[in-house]
């Protein structure tokens, strides 16, 4: 039997493993409201990560985060809008998801790459 699933392996397209840090408000000294991503390194994700398209970009943007790459994740969602997702050096601030169908078959993260957030 023919394996369909190695047809759309392309060697940027191969399954990653990201790093999940999960979004915290806290209070500050001031009596501010502040986000804190926190996490130790042992929440994962692995997924199939790709540029997003013009049509991503266009439907899934928010006013101050625009899309810039899709990440799929076989099984049901493991993180949240808001949440962080490390590769490396690169960090990823999720913005928008979709869980296909409901179903917890496979999920579409829509992500923005950020270079101020470490």
């Amino acid at each position: 039997m023919i394996n369909t699933r190695m047809m759309y392996v392309r060697p940027g397209n191969l399954i990653k493993e990201f790093t999940i840090e999960s979004n915290k408000q806290v209070v500050t000294s001031t009596g501010r409201v502040a986000n804190r991503h926190t996490g130790d390194g042992t929440e994962t994700l692995k997924g199939c990560f790709a540029e997003a398209s013009d049509e991503d970009r266009t439907n899934h943007s928010q006013k101050d985060h625009v899309v810039t790459h899709t990440i799929v994740q076989a099984g049901a969602p493991k993180v949240k809008r808001g949440d962080k997702l490390v590769l490396g050096e690169r960090v990823f601030y999720i913005v928008d998801m979709d869980d296909c169908g409901s179903l917890g078959i496979s999920t579409i993260y829509y992500a923005e790459e950020r270079q101020d957030i470490k």
